[in-house]
């Protein structure tokens, strides 16, 4: 068994309407960190079991609102963190998205309502082309995924839980190996387990080369995901590929179909 120091810390300060920010896991280690002891690889099925009980958890609620930090690679590009204000109704499903940082999409908001039965979203962009307001836009609109890596309907737990659970169920399919390590850490606050999932064979269908899934130890809730691409040669990491936090995170805070009109 390996003893590994791990810093995990969140910190917060307040962003303009009350945003609160979450820093995601540092690469370094920090002194005042508890050590985090690793466990023996443990079964693809313990993984399923993982997401089933967070997938669970998450259907108790009727919605919730959180802090959402998100970082992605768009066009091969890695973009910078960004920090918003979120709002998700569970069924039917509904998201509404304010960002707060960095200067480039702050003032940008989506927001997306499954009960209008349509494949439209709201959106106002950042910065002077906002003063408009809202207009309606395909969920797939070209333009907006370009600077976007997924549609606002894939921002949420749910829509998170469920890539992962596709993208291991895939190479189960295909007879992969799938590889899975757990870790107790801490992040934002809260006592998690971090499981690392490995799918290190290639090929033209995979996600991503490694997982990392942060689950709140209390709540069973997702608190963190990250997905790295196969490392370069001589490089110990891959690229990121993304990464989402959902923090400050606040139980059926009574998310009405109005949100979604913002």
């Amino acid at each position: 068994m390996r003893t590994k120091t791990w810093a995990a810390v969140a910190c917060a300060g307040l962003l303009a309407g009350g945003v609160v920010v979450a820093q995601p896991p540092k690469g370094e280690p920090a002194k005042s960190a508890p050590a985090a002891v690793e466990h023996p690889k443990v079964g693809g099925e313990s993984l399923v079991t993982v997401l089933g009980d967070a997938q669970t958890a998450l259907g108790k609620l009727r919605d919730y609102s959180c802090t959402f930090t998100r970082q992605e690679m768009v066009k091969d590009k890695i973009g910078a963190e960004q920090v918003a204000e979120m709002k998700v109704r569970t069924k039917p499903v509904g998201v509404y998205v304010r960002f707060a940082r960095p200067s480039e999409v702050a003032g940008m908001e989506v927001a997306y309502s499954a009960a209008r039965k349509t494949m439209k979203m709201r959106y106002r962009p950042a910065g002077a082309a906002g003063a408009k307001g809202f207009h309606s836009i395909d969920l797939d609109d070209e333009k907006f995924l370009a600077a976007n890596r997924h549609p606002v309907t894939e921002w949420t737990m749910a829509a998170v839980l469920d890539r992962i659970s596709a993208a291991t169920a895939r190479e189960k399919t295909l007879n992969n190996p799938v590889e899975v390590y757990a870790g107790e850490y801490q992040f934002a606050g809260k006592n998690v387990t971090r499981y690392e999932v490995l799918t290190r064979r290639q090929h033209a269908f995979r996600y991503a080369y490694r997982m990392l899934i942060y689950v709140d130890k209390d709540t069973k809730m997702l608190v963190r995901y990250e997905a790295y691409d196969q490392p370069k040669s001589g490089a110990a990491v891959g690229d990121l590929l993304e990464a989402y936090s959902f923090t400050d995170m606040k139980a059926n805070p009574g998310v009405g179909e109005s949100t979604f009109d913002s």
